[in-house]
């Protein structure tokens, strides 16, 4: 019966989201994430990433965009060990970086069944004024990363409020997905 209920709710919930357009569900093995893209920003075409948006403007560097992307693992992630891995991989393949995190939190990030309620918000800093923004949540079975690239620190600055707005709109949902290969 459960099972039927979380099927019923994935269905109303991915019916809904196709009626809006500007809302898409990521599905992996073992997640289901739902997203809104927020205004002024579209789709865009990535090989590696399935949710992977850029601003609508004109001459756009491609080091400005978002993306949203979900990591299965067999056992549970530990959110401060997954930093701390992208934290000193960044560091060997970009000397000088400087790594912060921001003090921004989310209401619609709280622990459930799949979601632990752990999160945080890194920020890397590029010698040649790339930055990068990075919330991590911690779930049952799955990291669950969004980023913002920007190629100016004043590009990172104007396009913040819509990696929050983005942030916002996350909702992540354990599941079981067979996916075929």
């Amino acid at each position: 019966m459960a099972k039927k209920t979380i099927l019923a709710l994935l269905v109303f919930c991915a019916c809904a989201l196709i009626a809006n357009g500007q809302s898409k569900m990521l599905t992996g093995e073992r997640h289901v994430i739902f997203v809104d893209i927020p205004k002024n920003w579209l789709q865009a075409q990535n090989d590696q990433l399935p949710f992977f948006i850029k601003p609508n403007e004109k001459d756009v560097s491609d080091k400005t965009y978002m993306y949203v992307y979900g990591f299965d693992y067999t056992n549970a992630p530990d959110l401060n060990g997954w930093i701390k891995g992208d934290n000193d991989d960044m560091a060997g393949k970009h000397p000088g970086i400087k790594i912060d995190s921001l003090p921004i939190s989310f209401d619609n990030i709280k622990k459930s069944d799949f979601v632990t309620g752990r999160y945080k918000i890194i920020t890397y800093d590029y010698t040649d004024q790339h930055k990068e923004a990075i919330l991590v949540v911690e779930c049952k079975n799955t990291i669950v990363t969004a980023a913002l690239s920007a190629s100016t620190h004043y590009e990172f600055e104007k396009y913040l409020p819509a990696f929050e707005e983005l942030a916002q709109t996350l909702s992540i949902l354990g599941a079981t997905v067979k996916i075929d290969k």
